[in-house]
């Protein structure tokens, strides 16, 4: 047996000694570990590891296999996503004790702090103690087995699994209530306590839930939302008619896909200023003006590295089909630039055709384990998006087929909602430590990233950059998305030009030394919104809608529907079968080729040779609200020349 002795070295040091010892199947003692955090991390090996006494946050997290007995207590998050193994805590368990945990078994021979089981997927936790309050929260399956008081709402927005309760019911959280408890429950729970050597005589009381949130109630009427051109001049216009005869049908708010439709200020709304006489002799700029850069290298990961300053936005497999997720991996091979999987897990396929793919987790940890972390080349916390800034993903139920909720870890069929924020993110502080067990998870090899929706973007950007992050992907209010509220997708967020300034404003306000790239999206439609971008101040841009429009996608903005007609946003079979990979993949990457075009000929029309030389001196405000937005100088005779790319082309 190998000893670490965290009194003598870090534990960075020590989770790398411990993966080292396990790659040669020897176990591991730890001593004096002084409840530190992240303690066996990432440890994807079947052997034993010992800690002689208390661990911090995230013990034996995203781990796979390994049995792990703690003789005292623990801290935040034990068995954080843990896909199979052990451990065995000897005293009592804070917060969120087995949060999205994916298989094996937890054993807490005391007391849990509140939320055990949080968004968990499988898998057995056991608390031998009481439970605080809101045990079981928006689990999706396995079962929790509590010998003694369940604690307040306990399955409070359950969705699948089950609590086994052997003292006090205190009381049930929304859509919680008493299952019948077969004897092959009871006698397999038993056999479960005596393997781990626990003594138990009393009954206990199933919790399951209710069915009474899984679906919405009733389905809205499938129209085609009408577009805001339709409400100019009238207040009681057909739209408003529309909107209000269909919230009349299903007495709830209303879902779509796709971004906000209302006219807000946006890259329309300011101009390059290009002398119209240098854009013939800007036709061969591929050759002469360099776009490739690097994200990710700012804690010292290897970084991306792309082919020009563009990535593919986070997209899920669920919002898209599966072909669809897989040309656009394969389109971003062809056109040098990364692809992301969005909030719906890594499809195996998808990463083989990709080049570089960034992993992306979601508050719900759906499809998150570690080694989709480990194949991946960036991983990505989303904290939200523009198109429903602060608030959780929605799926609705025709789209969460069998294939796909055995990926995601979820009940087959429900209309799923995301948590609005992760289980462990409370702030700031929070945020930090998780951004550590992801390097410690990964042996610091991988950058990380954030995704953010625009909102607070001035405050939220400040934390970012405090917190590590290694690059940060902010998404302004055109984003798009594959279902949210029409309320939410109109209304919340603030547009992408904005959305840019205030961040540059919140970095500099805090002297930040611009060593944290933000990439821009939300409504970048080509090369030219590219180049304006990069221009106020991005470091890259990524590009969701104008891809799948690239790809085949017909705008037809029924995207949470499940029926798309050409494949691309739905799990039908039938439906999916009409997208042909290969040529929509190749479709994609000539668009891309395109947006390289036109960034390299804008770049040197304007007197350069890289990208990173474009600044604000080259941009001129076309509107009052864009200038007061962007800080622009504001000319509205100023005659945009962007057009003139076509006489080149």
């Amino acid at each position: 047996m190998v000893t670490l002795d965290l009194a003598q070295i870090p534990v960075r040091d020590a989770n790398e000694a411990l993966r080292t010892a396990a790659s040669r199947g020897e176990d591991i003692e730890i001593v004096n570990p002084d409840a530190r955090h992240h303690l066996g991390v990432g440890l994807v090996a079947p052997v034993t590891v010992k800690i002689r006494g208390s661990a911090g946050y995230f013990c034996a997290g995203l781990s796979h296999g390994a049995r792990f007995e703690i003789e005292s207590n623990v801290g935040w998050g034990v068995g954080d996503s843990l896909y199979a193994g052990s451990v065995v805590v000897g005293g009592n368990a804070s917060a969120i004790a087995g949060v999205a945990l994916r298989g094996g078994e937890i054993v807490i021979k005391g007391n849990t702090g509140s939320r055990a089981g949080q968004v968990m997927k499988a898998g057995t936790l056991l608390c031998c103690g009481n439970a605080s309050f809101l045990a079981g929260y928006m689990m999706y399956g396995g079962r929790i087995i509590i010998l003694g008081d369940s604690g307040e709402r306990v399955g409070e927005d359950m969705s699948g699994g089950a609590i086994y309760v052997g003292g006090k019911v205190q009381s049930f959280g929304a859509d919680a209530k008493l299952g019948e408890m077969t004897p092959e429950e009871d006698a397999d729970i038993r056999a479960f306590l005596n393997k781990y050597g626990i003594a138990f005589e009393g009954e206990f009381q199933k919790i399951v839930n209710a069915g009474t949130k899984l679906r919405y109630g009733v389905n809205e009427p499938i129209a085609r939302p009408l577009p805001y051109t339709v409400a100019e001049g009238t207040y009681w216009n057909a739209k408003v008619a529309e909107d209000i005869h269909a919230k009349a049908m299903i007495g709830r708010y209303r879902i779509r896909g796709y971004g906000a439709a209302k006219t807000v200020p946006h890259f329309n709304d300011i101009a390059l200023k290009i002398d119209p006489e240098r854009i013939q002799a800007a036709s061969d700029a591929l050759a002469s003006v360099n776009l490739k850069t690097k994200l990710g290298d700012r804690s010292g990961a290897k970084p991306l590295e792309l082919s020009m300053p563009v990535l593919i936005a986070p997209m899920s497999y669920g919002a898209l089909s599966k072909s669809t997720k897989i040309a656009l991996a394969r389109a971003s091979k062809l056109a040098g630039v990364v692809e992301n999987t969005g909030e719906g897990g890594m499809l195996p396929e998808q990463r083989a055709e990709a080049g570089q793919l960034i992993y992306q987790c979601l508050s719900g940890r759906l499809g998150w384990n570690i080694h989709d972390m480990l194949k991946a080349d960036c991983l990505e916390i989303y904290i939200s998006q523009g198109a429903k800034p602060g608030l959780g993903g929605q799926l609705m139920a025709k789209k969460v087929t069998k294939e796909l909720a055995a990926v995601r870890g979820i009940p087959e069929g429900i209309d799923l909602r995301s948590p609005s924020r992760h289980p462990d993110i409370m702030g700031a502080d929070d945020l930090v430590i998780k951004v550590e067990e992801f390097r410690e998870a990964t042996g610091y090899k991988k950058p990380i990233s954030i995704k953010m929706g625009a909102g607070r973007v001035r405050d939220d950007i400040k934390i970012a950059y405090k917190d590590g992050f290694d690059f940060v992907q902010l998404d302004g209010m055109q984003g798009s998305t594959g279902a949210a509220s029409t309320e939410v997708l109109e209304n919340m967020g603030i547009p992408t030009l904005a959305a840019i300034q205030e961040a540059l404003d919140g970095l500099k306000e805090i002297d930040a030394g611009g060593d944290m790239p933000i990439v821009f999206m939300g409504g970048v439609k080509d090369g030219v919104d590219a180049v304006k971008a990069l221009a106020l101040g991005a470091s890259a841009v990524a590009m969701g809608t104008a891809a799948l429009i690239a790809g085949g996608c017909i705008s037809c903005m029924q995207c949470h529907v499940g029926n798309c007609v050409v494949g691309i946003a739905t799990q039908d079979p039938e439906h999916e079968e009409r997208y042909k990979i290969d040529v929509q993949a190749k479709a994609i990457a000539r668009y891309f080729e395109a947006v390289r075009w036109q960034i390299a000929t804008l770049t040197k029309a304007l007197g350069y040779t890289d990208f990173r030389q474009l600044s604000r001196k080259d941009l001129v405000a076309l509107t009052p609200e864009a200038a007061a937005i962007t800080g622009l100088p504001y000319d509205p005779d100023y005659i945009p020349v962007e057009h003139l790319l076509t006489e080149v082309a």
